[in-house]
Order: C-alpha cells, then structure tokens, then sequence
C-alpha cells in the first residue's frame, strides 16, 4: 500500500455506503441525540477504510476521551475475503486504513469475518444472483452478522454476569439520502431483546456532517485516508458494488480490470444481470473507451 496521505483541500465525494444494521419497526417518539457513555459496556466503531469511516473513529474517539472512557472503544473492521480467482473483494489497502484509524487514537482494533462464509464472493456464488436495494444480504452476512458476533465475543471478554450494553457507531450521514436523513441519531437495535446475549444501541455520531466537513476533519487532524479517492473514487465500499453509482463502477473498473473481468464471467455464468440499469460487459466497455 502507499504511503497515507491527508486528503487534498475541496474534494467532493458524496458517499452511498451500504448500511450495516437495518433500522427497528419502530422509532422512539423522542430520540435521544446525546450518546450516554456510562450506560454503555462498550462502543464498537464500524470502519470501513473509507473517509466517513476516518471522521467516525475520530468524533467518537475524541467524545470517548473527554468523558474519559476512550477504554471502552473498539474499532472493527469487517473483512469481506478473496474472490475464487483471489482478488480481494474490497480495495486493497482498506483494511490498513481502519488500522491507521484505530492506532491514531489509541484504541483497540479488530479484524472479523463470516463465521458462515469465506468471502462475501462466495456468498455471492452461493445465492445465484448479485445483491440489490431489496436483497442486501451482503450487509446482513458481511457486516451485521459480523458485528453482532463481535458484540457477544466482548461480552464474554467482560465476563459481566449479565447482558453486555454495547453502542455500535456507524458513518452513515443525512446528506446521503432522504431515508438516512429520517434515521435516528441514537436508537436501540433490533438484535436486542428478551433471551438474547447483548443490548445494543447504534449511534450514528457524523449524522450531520456534510462530505466538506467529514474531509475538514480529516485534513485538520491528519486522519489517514485511502488512495482511491485521489484516483476519482467518490466513495469506498466493494471495489464492484451492485449499489454504487455507474460512473464510479466505471471508474473502479479502470482500476481493477482483473476483478471486474472476474465478476463479468459470473454475471455471465449466474444469468443475473450486476445491475438491472447496467450490466458489467457495459461497464467494462466504457471503462475501456
């Protein structure tokens, strides 16, 4: 991987990442905004290596240190595994940028994967057909399973006598979409309840911020970002999202032609068009042109 950098002055990149934990039936009538550190075990910072990831790790982290609980910080990383030809499902590089994250700020940094599958590729192969808006079993296996996971791993770590209370932060911003926009801030999460191993709370801490202020942040504080964006990414999930926008898989394409080469053979072999506005033959072909 390249040397680090801090992010250059102006950039814009609106971000569509995928979400991790589906939000309840039900939202409380008064949300809460204030995140209360003492009713919490632990905070678990989802990182994916992209930008809002950075500006997540550091608005928790620096919230964790003035209530003098920066202890109780985890960082995860979710790894999402190889392809079968065994290019890596995510940027190359990302992984080491939520390291980065996590060392910056003194605390502790993990890595899961899958209990159930090897990769989110095989995953993939194993369903028959590619995710979408209405089928993000890539979020539901590769991350919210992950995480959930990691949450009964601390409460086993902590050894508490009882239920662990854990915060999960997550990047997802309002500016993204009119749906995150209507997110609570602070709300307790679905994977809670009678009989079950945790109480979990998400907490979405940069929910406010604009893509300028997420890079303020990060050229303010030195806060590694990945070198992708500098090639014109404007956002950092799967390097082949079938929910990214068609110029950033084109653009993504041009930087990964093994990869998407990979994932057109499976298009064509599954019968399942990437995209139902695009197939990836016609990605490739105006990367190529």
């Amino acid at each position: 991987m390249k040397k680090l950098l801090t992010p250059p002055c102006g950039t814009g990149c609106a971000t569509a990442q995928l979400e991790l934990f589906a939000a309840p039936a039900t939202a409380p009538t008064a949300p809460a905004t204030e995140f209360d550190w003492d009713a919490h075990d632990v905070v678990i910072v989802g990182d994916s290596g992209g930008k809002d990831s950075g500006a997540l790790v550091h608005e928790v982290c620096t919230q964790a240190d003035k209530a003098g609980q920066l202890h109780k910080v985890h960082v995860l990383h979710c790894d999402l595994g190889r392809t079968e030809q065994g290019h890596l499902v995510e940027w190359p590089g990302a992984l080491e940028v939520a390291r980065a994250h996590a060392e910056q700020y003194g605390v502790r940094f993990a890595v899961r994967r899958s209990k159930r599958w090897k990769s989110l590729w095989e995953r993939i192969r194993s369903h028959g057909n590619w995710p979408g808006f209405f089928a993000r079993y890539c979020t539901a296996d590769g991350k919210t399973a992950v995480g959930r996971d990691y949450v009964d791993e601390a409460g086993i770590e902590l050894n508490l006598g009882r239920p662990i209370r854990a915060g999960y932060a997550m990047g997802m911003r309002a500016e993204e979409s009119r749906a995150r926009a209507n997110k609570p801030v602070i709300e307790r999460h679905r994977m809670s309840g009678k009989g079950t191993l945790r109480v979990v709370t998400t907490w979405l801490p940069i929910h406010r911020l604009t893509t300028e202020q997420v890079w303020e942040i990060h050229r303010k504080n030195g806060i590694a970002h990945h070198e992708a964006y500098d090639h014109g990414m404007r956002r950092l999930s799967c390097r082949a999202c079938p929910l990214a926008h068609t110029d950033d898989l084109v653009r993504s394409a041009q930087l990964n032609p093994e990869l998407f080469a990979e994932y057109a053979r499976a298009e064509r072999e599954m019968g399942h068009q990437f995209k139902k506005s695009i197939s990836l033959r016609e990605i490739i072909e105006r990367a190529r042109s």
